[in-house]
């Protein structure tokens, strides 16, 4: 299948690299592998334009040894509400842009998922076009206005 990575989410990347040129990239993600490919994820081209599959999902490498906290980033964004964000996961919690079984949007609750995301943070957009591939930049440190 072809596929391309949401342009908001490729946006969002390019951002944080030029903040942070030597940052680690370990941990970052786009298309999901096997793993992702048998169960529900964000990081498969499920979304469609055209006959284009998007990725709706990235991770971000948490390195600290170069000024990168990956937990601070998904802090920003979440505070920052951002209509293009369906949900955001790091270090063992989830926060979505909607209301979870009573829990309020934009709330961080406990996530179980196999992988704590302590490694890198984890941001998925909603598969609205006009909203996936927006290039307004991101708010993604503490402070952005």
């Amino acid at each position: 299948m072809t596929w391309r990575v949401a342009k908001s989410l490729e946006h969002l990347r390019q951002q944080v690299n030029a903040k942070w040129p030597n940052r680690g990239k370990a941990n970052d993600g786009t298309i999901g592998d096997e793993r992702h490919q048998s169960r529900d994820s964000d990081h498969n081209p499920w979304v469609k334009d055209g006959s284009m599959g998007v990725v709706t999902a990235l991770d971000i490498t948490n390195d600290p040894a170069n000024g990168v906290v990956s937990e601070d980033i998904a802090e920003a964004i979440r505070l920052s509400k951002d209509p293009r964000v369906k949900y955001i996961i790091s270090n063992k919690k989830i926060a979505a842009s909607y209301n979870v079984h009573g829990e309020k949007a934009w709330e961080w609750r406990p996530y179980f998922g196999a992988n704590p995301h302590n490694h890198h943070c984890h941001i998925s957009v909603v598969s609205e076009k006009l909203k996936y591939d927006s290039v307004v930049d991101w708010k993604f440190q503490k402070g952005d206005k």
